[in-house]
């Protein structure tokens, strides 16, 4: 558990809803490519935020790196993501696996 779940857990333990609210809706205030800066340890993100003052950099880099910012989808396969590949039965699979499948 890192250090966000913690903090949302103590946060929910002593009953500040109001953080705790905070916390769960923070993907809608954060940008994509807010988000790709801060899992790239820029600070200087810190700037275009408008963040509560108990939110600190730690809290905002451990929640950015569970996040995955891509515009991929995720193979059930190989669990990577490809911007290439196919639906079938409704689950993504991407081209290598597809062409690896098809040629058995």
């Amino acid at each position: 558990m890192g250090k966000f779940e913690t903090k949302k857990t103590e946060l929910l333990r002593k009953g500040d809803l109001e953080k705790t609210k905070f916390l769960e809706n923070i993907e809608k205030l954060i940008l994509p490519s807010q988000v790709k800066k801060i899992q790239q340890n820029d600070k200087t993100v810190l700037k275009e935020l408008v963040l509560p003052a108990w939110v600190d950099w730690g809290l905002l880099y451990d929640w950015a790196s569970t996040k995955k910012i891509g515009s991929g989808k995720t193979c059930i396969l190989c669990n990577l993501d490809a911007e290439n590949g196919v639906f079938l039965l409704e689950k993504y699979i991407c081209e290598s696996c597809f062409l690896k499948i098809k040629n058995i």
